[in-house]
């Protein structure tokens, strides 16, 4: 699977791991921005706190309740996106991916909105 397919899903369960390598998995929304993917979070959420302390990261399609695995587990490296502009962008895509449904879940500020970017599959 290459990295751009997981964009065509609903849902994608994001790995990401501790600093003592125990993993943690979210079920997220994704969306393509330019050549990679990106996920949005609150800036305290802890999927963006282990990314700033260690970008290994872990993908694989999943549902809406991140129970199910229904594709191979592909590693990745995930970065948070620092540009206010490129974020902006980037949720934009998120909420046009998702319309009304964005609109429930993403409001407020974008003070206090990470989006993670997911560019490179790590083999």
């Amino acid at each position: 699977m290459e990295l751009l397919d997981f964009a065509d899903h609903e849902y994608i369960n994001l790995v990401t791991y501790k600093k003592d390598n125990t993993s943690v998995k979210t079920p997220v929304w994704v969306a393509k921005y330019d050549n990679y993917l990106v996920i949005t979070s609150s800036k305290s959420g802890g999927k963006v706190k282990r990314i700033k302390n260690n970008g290994k990261a872990t993908i694989y399609i999943t549902d809406q309740m991140g129970s199910s695995t229904l594709s191979e587990p592909v590693n990745v490296k995930a970065s948070l996106i620092e540009d206010e502009d490129i974020k902006q962008e980037a949720l934009n895509k998120i909420i046009k991916k998702y319309g009304s449904m964005s609109k429930m879940f993403i409001r407020g500020s974008n003070e206090n909105r990470s989006i993670i970017k997911i560019d490179e599959i790590v083999t």
